[in-house]
């Protein structure tokens, strides 16, 4: 088991599929992702499911940003389809109540994350060269800016 620290951030990682793959303490929060079966892992918030990926080969954990007093969890998920293999997702946590944000993405990997002040955005080259694109993550909604 190995384990990372920065900051107030703590992840822990687990080859074991019984026990949960991913912990990572946000502020005060504990951001669980564990795999149930082929392609179906379930992230939790303090023990209680937020999200279930039923359609993805691999989600991966990419990062923790902290916005104020929020932290966003940003996902990539590995769709296996040649067309798009790529997604990514945005579980923001502090607030009220854990909010999920739809799939997004150029079906790049390469993703770049920049935070001002309140707004995340995360940046990837479009398929074909054609340039970046960019999607803003802000007030708990995702949307393309470029």
């Amino acid at each position: 088991m190995g384990a990372a620290v920065a900051g107030s951030l703590l992840i822990a990682t687990s080859a074991s599929a019984a026990e949960p793959r991913l912990m990572a303490a946000l502020g005060n929060t504990i951001l669980t992702m564990t795999d149930i079966g082929p392609k179906h892992t379930q992230v939790s918030v303090d023990d209680k499911p937020v999200f279930e990926d039923k359609e993805s080969e691999m989600l991966s954990f990419v990062g923790a940003y902290s916005l104020k007093e929020r932290w966003i969890a940003l996902f990539q998920a590995d769709t296996g389809a040649k067309d798009c293999p790529t997604r990514f997702r945005i579980i923001e946590v502090g607030g009220p109540q854990p909010v999920v944000s739809y799939p997004f993405g150029s079906c790049s990997d390469a993703a770049q994350v920049t935070i001002d002040n309140d707004m995340l955005t995360v940046s990837m080259p479009q398929p074909a060269g054609g340039g970046e694109a960019a999607w803003t993550y802000r007030n708990g909604k995702i949307g393309r800016t470029k």
